[in-house]
């Protein structure tokens, strides 16, 4: 049925068309001469009938910055709208919008340029909040990615900047997909932990560990609780600490320092009083391990050019795998690795670690140790109680170390803190509470606060004992005690050693003796030789006009006074010489053995050795000649044994009938006790001298 209205509605629509295409050909016609105004007015108005042709040419104009209209903005909405709408041209149209250069290949183009200027412009805005915006309202643009990327790294810069677990934990709950959330992670624990324990107190890390269970600075957390509860380094503090914190990871370590505090001189006593005193103690074996080794001696032993050690029936029980190895002392010996020192124990594990240029023997517990040219201080734990910083450390005394540093001197104590500043040329070791420094090129004593208690005015000082100390002045000696008055003026050019009191004083070439109080007992009336006497059992060499005779305290004679060279007496006999030959005299001036030795001894054991045509041997009290001349070097008989030396300058053992035990073959021969060490041909072997047999031998030996 003919409709009218529909009729009119298509004719409308025809006209409507018509209409409209003719003011997007205004509208583009307008805009090829840059008639913006006109242009973006027309465009507007074709909005609704021909969306996308109008919304692409608004874009242009938008996009353009050679117009007032130029907004970034409002060029990527309208080419969106118009990318949107072209989708629903037909065919008939899109031919149509051809004539206009309009097209999807035309609408993509315009719309990567409009993605690429806009990112440029919120990107070189440099803030979060642009980058933010470009992100939500640019949800097409292929640069969102790197938006983001930049945005993340701007927060984060920010969040670095302030630097608190705050700004962390915000960073990383706004944006928990950056790459940079990793290390603002680590960041937001490292500053959370620095801000929760920032008193430094053992308090604070506690409540640090219950709060935060699962922060990765639970052990550095633990660590300051276990370094502030034994800042002192006692064996109290540790035990303490080990009782109150049982499930701190530094237990197994505190137990160490205890053990190896407490045990330092690894004798068996100590071990067992150890054993007896710390019943908690959780590793019994190792203990146990400790008491046993501690019984027995270990030497050091070589096969194929590789040092480890043997114990005293030759048995080796530590390999040789090292290329040096020391004798051990406290425990724990020095071992040779990669030209590099460390420790290990009678078990032979090593228990501190090969990295050392040079090492000292252990003693009470420390050792002084060198790294990168520089000394420090290690316990027996493998603790450095002292920095690798200075140029020496001389040993311990009395619990202080005098250390050097650019030429200058001060002084450690045991736990490696500089006590006594760096400020002089010379250090000497403490001895009963002071220590000898020189301070412009002048010498005396600081106490163990480093006090100057006795004034540097000395051209030089000696140690202190039983309260007294040599000191010279104007090139003269003298004694000074601990309140450094002169108890023997500075007027004397040789002072002998105290001993029984006395202690001979030397002036003009004459000498005589005095007592601790500085007076002269014995008048300085006899002749210096060069030589320094003193008294023993009460007697003392006196010489007048190249004679001697021994003198009591009254500075009576005892004895002649016609000897060349007189000896003290020792077990009842006294070596006298006359005409450059020797002999000995009894208490009761009567020669027992006649001037017949080049050279002669004290008694020992009832044994002297005597030198006759440039040969030693032995005789006895009597003078009698238990071993004949047959020697060009002898020691003293020790255990029934005396190291002997022929003309080859070989090396050998005898007993006390002159039977060879070893016969003179070797070039070296070490005493230790009741083991000798020997050395042939550049080979080693040891020797028990209580069963006379060999313990272990080197091949080639």
């Amino acid at each position: 049925m003919f409709n009218p209205k529909i009729v009119l509605l298509i004719l409308l629509s025809a006209v409507c068309s018509h209409v409209t295409a003719g003011k997007i050909k205004k509208a583009y016609q307008a805009l090829s001469i840059y008639n913006y105004f006109e242009a973006k007015r027309m465009f507007e108005k074709s909005l609704k009938s021909e969306p996308s042709a109008a919304a692409y040419g608004l874009s242009i104009i938008y996009y353009r910055r050679d117009n007032p209209f130029h907004n970034i903005d409002s060029a990527y909405k309208y080419i969106i709208k118009s990318d949107n709408a072209f989708h629903s041209v037909n065919e008939k149209k899109r031919s149509f919008y051809l004539k206009f250069n309009i097209s999807q290949t035309t609408i993509d183009s315009l719309k990567t340029l409009v993605h690429q200027t806009a990112f440029e412009i919120y990107k070189n805005r440099n803030s979060v909040t642009e980058l933010n915006i470009f992100i939500d309202n640019y949800i097409t643009a292929p640069q969102c990615f790197e938006a983001i990327d930049l945005r993340n790294n701007l927060a984060f810069l920010e969040s670095k900047r302030m630097d608190t677990y705050q700004a962390y934990q915000k960073f990383i709950e706004s944006y928990p997909l950056a790459k940079e959330v990793y290390e603002a992670r680590e960041r937001y624990a490292s500053t959370l932990f620095q801000f929760s324990t920032k008193n430094n107190t053992i308090e604070e890390f506690e409540k640090f560990i219950v709060q935060e269970p699962d922060s990765p600075f639970i052990n550095e957390a633990e660590n300051s609780i276990y370094a502030l509860s034994t800042n002192n380094g006692t064996i109290s503090e540790y035990h303490h600490f080990i009782k109150k914190y049982p499930g701190n990871h530094n237990v197994e370590t505190a137990w160490n320092y205890i053990y190896a505090i407490y045990t330092s001189d690894y004798t068996t006593a100590t071990l067992l009083k150890f054993k007896k005193e710390f019943t908690d103690y959780p590793f019994p074996d190792i203990l146990n391990q400790d008491i046993a080794l501690s019984k027995k001696k270990l030497l050091a032993v070589r096969e194929n050019g590789s040092w480890g050690f043997a114990d005293n029936i030759g048995y080796i029980t530590i390999p040789c795998i090292y290329e040096w190895v020391e004798n051990f002392s406290e425990g724990l010996a020095e071992c040779g690795v990669n030209g590099k020192s460390g420790f290990i124990n009678k078990a032979g594990k090593p228990v501190i670690p090969f990295t050392y240029e040079e090492v000292e023997s252990f003693k009470n517990g420390l050792c002084i140790v060198k790294q990168n040219n520089k000394y420090g201080v290690i316990n027996k734990a493998g603790k450095l109680i002292c920095p690798f910083e200075y140029e020496e450390i001389s040993e311990f005394s009395e619990g202080f170390a005098a250390v050097t540093k650019h030429g200058k001197h001060g002084y450690i104590n045991e736990r490696g803190s500089l006590v006594i500043p760096i400020n002089y040329t010379k250090a000497g070791d403490f001895s009963e509470g002071l220590a000898s420094v020189e301070f412009g090129g002048q010498s005396g004593f600081i106490n163990m606060s480093g006090n100057i208690t006795i004034a540097c005015k000395y051209d030089w000082v000696g140690n202190f004992k039983n309260g007294l100390a040599k000191v010279k002045s104007v090139k003269k000696l003298g004694v000074i005690n601990k309140k450094g008055e002169q108890v023997i003026p500075c007027e004397y050019t040789m002072l002998g050693d105290f001993s029984e009191n006395t202690l001979m004083v030397v002036r003009d070439n004459k000498y005589g003796f005095a007592d601790t109080t500085g007076s002269i007992i014995i008048p300085i009336e006899y002749d210096y030789n060069g030589k320094l006497f003193h008294f023993k059992n009460g007697h003392a060499v006196a010489e007048k006009n190249k004679k001697q005779g021994l003198i009591d305290k009254k500075g009576k004679y005892i004895t002649p006074k016609d000897f060349d060279r007189i000896e003290m007496f020792s077990e009842g006999l006294a070596a006298v010489q006359r005409k450059d030959k020797w002999g000995f005299m009894d208490t009761k001036m009567k020669l027992q053995v006649p001037y017949i030795y080049q050279t002669v001894t004290d008694f020992s054991a009832c044994i002297s050795k005597v030198t006759k045509n440039d040969k030693i041997g032995f005789i006895n009290r009597n003078g009698k000649i238990i071993i004949d001349f047959a020697f060009q070097g002898a020691d003293a008989f020790i255990n029934g044994l005396c190291i002997v030396v022929n003309e080859e300058e070989k090396k050998g053992v005898i007993d006390l009938s002159g039977k060879f035990i070893v016969p003179c073959e070797l070039e070296e021969i070490i005493r230790d006790n009741t083991i000798m060490r020997f050395e042939k041909n550049s080979k080693i072997a040891y020797f028990n001298i209580l069963t006379r047999s060999y313990i272990w031998k080197e091949e080639g030996f």
